[in-house]
């Protein structure tokens, strides 16, 4: 058996996905009740939270292209299906894992038509999230243990209120991240109508 029962009552078969089987309502469900770090935060930290995090981060560093923040919003939207595995588990994995996860994060890129931006933005989209896991890292997290690579590249960002944020249950995580994708869904579609009227 390779299929999954989704939070939506729907059936989505991870060896062939389909486009039609990949709804936006239940990556936003799953995302904002999938613990980053495995559960070893200070608190639940969602997925959902974390992607909405990323999208600020361009946001503060002067991105305002919609397609490239959508992207960013939906960077980890394949773990909806795959779950949010460890970077330690990962490498335990190797290939094999690597592949299957490339390979499910285009299917949902290329179902909300945004794996040519990604592929363009990823080294940018990548440095957010760098610096999303830095800030993860210096709050969330226990201190001690080895020190992460990550704390050096990119230093946290300070302006982050984590205190503020764990008011949200995950229902308003889940309803952020719906918010935030219909945002800028409406600004992709503002300017693709810009463009036929010019074309025209």
């Amino acid at each position: 058996m390779t299929w999954m029962l989704t939070a939506t009552g729907a059936t989505v078969d991870l060896r062939w996905m389909r486009g039609e089987d990949i709804s936006l309502l239940d990556i936003a469900h799953h995302l904002a009740q999938i613990n980053r770090y495995t559960g070893a935060a200070s608190r639940p930290y969602s997925v959902a939270e974390h992607s909405v995090l990323v999208v600020e981060l361009l946001e503060r560093a002067g991105y305002s292209n919609p397609s490239v923040l959508q992207a960013a919003l939906m960077h980890d939207a394949h773990e909806a299906y795959t779950t949010d595995l460890s970077t330690p588990m990962k490498q335990v994995l190797g290939d094999a894992w690597s592949r299957e996860e490339a390979r499910i994060q285009y299917a949902v890129m290329r179902r909300f038509h945004l794996a040519t931006t990604f592929g363009a933005w990823r080294g940018v989209i990548r440095s957010a999230d760098m610096t999303a896991l830095a800030t993860e890292r210096a709050a969330l997290l226990p201190p001690g243990g080895p020190v992460w690579h990550v704390m050096a590249t990119h230093p946290p960002a300070e302006w982050v209120d984590f205190e503020s944020r764990a008011q949200f249950t995950w229902l308003d995580w889940r309803q952020a991240f719906l918010d935030r994708f219909a945002e800028l869904q409406f600004a992709r579609d503002g300017i693709r109508e810009a463009m036929a009227r010019v074309t025209r």
